[in-house]
């Protein structure tokens, strides 16, 4: 299990996120929902590593790793998708993807691509020899997450894996991320604006305002409570 507990965190002397608690059960899926500038990404970034805890802890599997790096994060099982997705654009698809089994545990670069991984994202398969630059940009959020899945991680982090992408993509990389918890037991961590990608995928979802969880509980219980026009709505 992935679990925060009265996390602080946030950039220098601010603090964006306040005392955030958030689990993250094996073989789950949690959202975490809210508009543009909440604190969404820095709780991730925080997660990962990327920016230091100024307060609070996160536990993986009971084990402390408040203080962890990122790249002993990713050691650890836990792959992380950046929104800005990261592809390198000069070298092929199945170079990208292969990059990511250099972030497990032996820190080795494997020479093939698994084949599960292009069952998921066929489309990857068939531009294997194309450079990474030339995807459009909802190929290039499926080539990140096949890069992270190449680390064979126990959990995986997504920031806003929606944004930029056409619908009908959209609707893909969810019914991916769902049968890549049932299939492979990756548990999934991810934060949207996107509510009918967060609420068809997500098991349980945490809803942030202003640094702070404001409501919780399942998609349906989130739906009845209010919080979608009170928080979500635009």
């Amino acid at each position: 299990m992935l679990r925060t507990s009265d996390v602080q965190i946030g950039y220098g002397e601010s603090t964006v996120v306040w005392d955030v608690d958030v689990e993250v059960e094996t073989d789950q899926i949690v959202a975490v929902l809210g508009r543009n500038g909440v604190g969404k990404t820095t709780l991730l970034r925080g997660i990962m590593g990327l920016n230091e805890l100024q307060g609070g802890h996160v536990f993986l599997d009971g084990e402390n790793v408040s203080t962890l790096k990122p790249f002993e994060m990713a050691a650890k099982g836990v792959g992380y998708v950046p929104q800005s997705r990261d592809i390198f654009g000069a070298i092929s698809v199945e170079n990208n993807i292969r990059l990511g089994s250099a972030s497990g545990d032996q820190m080795l670069l494997r020479g093939e691509v698994p084949e599960y991984i292009y069952e998921y994202f066929p489309a990857l398969k068939e531009k294997a020899d194309a450079k990474g630059g030339t995807l459009s940009g909802g190929q290039k959020q499926q080539l990140a997450i096949a890069r992270a899945l190449n680390a064979d991680p126990t959990h995986l982090l997504l920031d806003e894996p929606s944004e930029g992408i056409q619908p009908s993509i959209v609707h893909e990389i969810g019914e991916q991320l769902k049968r890549i918890r049932d299939n492979r037991g990756i548990s999934v961590l991810i934060v949207e604006q996107n509510l009918n990608l967060a609420l068809a995928v997500a098991d349980y979802c945490y809803v942030l305002e202003t640094g702070r969880v404001v409501e919780q509980g399942t998609p349906e219980e989130i739906e009845a409570s209010g919080a979608v026009d009170e928080y979500l709505s635009v």
